[in-house]
């Protein structure tokens, strides 16, 4: 009975047609699928393992390889182990493979994080040491600087200017008109910060802030710190940077002498990469050479040593000797700031004998070189402000920038008594210093300083009561 069930059961399920060719297709697969698996496993035989030259095969080789790999490991391990923790073949090249891998990776990873450690390194030099900076950085700031000075020209009134600004070398081969040089020669406390930041707010200016810095607080008055002031000034005028690793050194720690040249100082230092453009030698060569105009104030060398300036002609220098009366540049040493204990600076007949001398020293150069020297008095300036630009500007051959108008309308018509600040209330500084100076402190710059005073006009007094501009200043008598 129940092999009856069966066969009707067996019947129901390969009865039809369709289910009986069901059938036959899963034993041909599971056929198929046997000699697959068979074929895999099976040994090699004796005729696989040896060629017709009786060499061993690929395969054979690789299988001796793998034979001797795992000999040494067994070598290689741990005697306590036992048999039980042996691994497989497969499992053996799968972790030769990974370690091969790893290492690979690991090498790679190496180079990779040393590269990048170049690069960090080389960032940061190029962000502290001027000379690690890059040549290409330094060609695209000067791309942005001269963009950014023909922006400033473009409609001016000299059409030299933007022939000048356009023609700027490096970037051209095309040769551009001579950059004309004003230097401003005078002495501590009268009134050059003033003079000097005025000039350089035209927006054609290229500007050197005191060069001279290196030498401290005191005078040049000869010998070989004079020949090296000269050669100083002499090279960056002409945008020679190169030999002179002080002046950089020292432009480093005191950034103004930098700084205070605002348009290079906007373009050479950012937040990201720091300001070690700025003191980089081919950097400042070349954005000098882009400038038409370019100021100088020299405070610590005495007049008689810049006629090399004008002697030669290349330079196109124009000097401007600016001088204020010793009575209030006395007041404003001892008054205003503390650094003024040298003698140099202290003393009212070292101040005077350098203006008697910058004087004579002035006449003569005038006398040599016409319309290269132009005498200027502090105190003219701030009483007329506007009209003695015009004066000085149409002597250097500078138009009168709308910038410069700017400049005066806020630097003349306020007061910020602070050391360094050039904001002032131009009529009120001219007689500021007699509310100051003390009649010991009066007698004594008098005292020394009578005869020059008495040639550039400025009146002696004997009390600070009831005192007019008409009481302290008169006309100049230089001759």
């Amino acid at each position: 009975m129940e092999m009856r069930a069966t066969v009707q059961a067996w019947s129901q399920v390969v009865g039809s047609r369709v289910r009986r060719l069901l059938l036959v297709l899963l034993v041909i697969t599971l056929f198929l699928a046997s000699q697959i698996l068979t074929h895999h496993y099976r040994p090699v035989s004796e005729v696989e393992e040896v060629n017709q030259s009786g060499e061993l095969t690929s395969q054979q080789q690789q299988q001796q390889q793998q034979g001797r790999l795992r000999d040494e490991v067994d070598q290689a391990a741990p005697t306590h182990l036992t048999p039980a923790t042996d691994v497989t073949d497969t499992d053996q090249r799968r972790t030769i493979t990974n370690d091969e891998s790893r290492r690979e990776m690991l090498d790679r990873l190496s180079q990779l994080q040393t590269k990048e450690l170049q690069k960090v390194i080389s960032f940061l030099d190029s962000t502290s040491d001027p000379a690690a900076v890059h040549p290409t950085r330094i060609h695209h700031a000067l791309q942005v600087l001269k963009v950014s000075l023909l922006e400033e020209v473009t409609g001016r009134k000299y059409t030299d200017i933007m022939e000048a600004a356009h023609y700027a070398q490096p970037l051209s081969s095309h040769p551009r008109p001579k950059m004309l040089q004003v230097v401003i020669a005078t002495t501590w406390r009268s009134g050059s910060t003033f003079l000097e930041e005025l000039l350089e707010s035209h927006s054609a200016v290229y500007n050197h802030y005191e060069p001279l810095l290196q030498f401290g607080l005191r005078q040049i008055r000869g010998g070989e710190d004079s020949l090296e002031a000269q050669r100083i000034i002499h090279d960056l005028l002409s945008c020679r940077y190169s030999e002179h690793k002080q002046y950089l050194t020292t432009a480093q720690k005191i950034k103004e002498m930098i700084s205070r040249n605002t348009r290079l100082w906007s373009t050479c230092s950012t937040k990201e990469w720091g300001d070690a453009l700025c003191f980089n030698d081919v950097f400042l060569k070349e954005a000098c050479q882009l400038f038409p105009w370019a100021t100088m104030k020299i405070v610590r060398l005495r007049l008689k040593f810049l006629r090399p300036l004008l002697e030669d002609e290349n330079l196109n220098v124009r000097i401007v000797f600016l001088v204020r009366d010793p009575r209030g540049v006395m007041n404003s040493r001892t008054d205003t700031v503390k650094w003024c204990t040298a003698p140099d600076c202290s003393d009212p007949k070292a101040l005077c004998t350098d203006m008697e001398d910058d004087l004579e020293a002035a006449l003569q150069l005038q006398k040599d070189f016409p319309g290269k020297l132009y005498i200027l008095r502090y105190e003219d300036m701030s009483l007329n402000p506007v009209n003695k630009t015009r004066e000085l500007l149409d002597y250097t051959g500078l138009d009168f920038d709308a910038k410069m108008e700017e400049f005066l309308d806020s630097h003349t018509t306020k007061n910020l008594d602070k050391p360094w600040s050039t904001s002032r209330e131009s009529k009120t500084r001219v007689t500021y210093w007699v509310s100051k100076l003390s009649s010991i402190k009066l007698k004594a710059v008098q005292g020394a300083c009578d005869h020059v005073m008495k040639r550039f006009g400025y009146l002696p007094i004997s009390s600070n009561k009831n005192i007019t501009v008409d009481s302290i200043l008169g006309p100049l008598m230089l001759t």
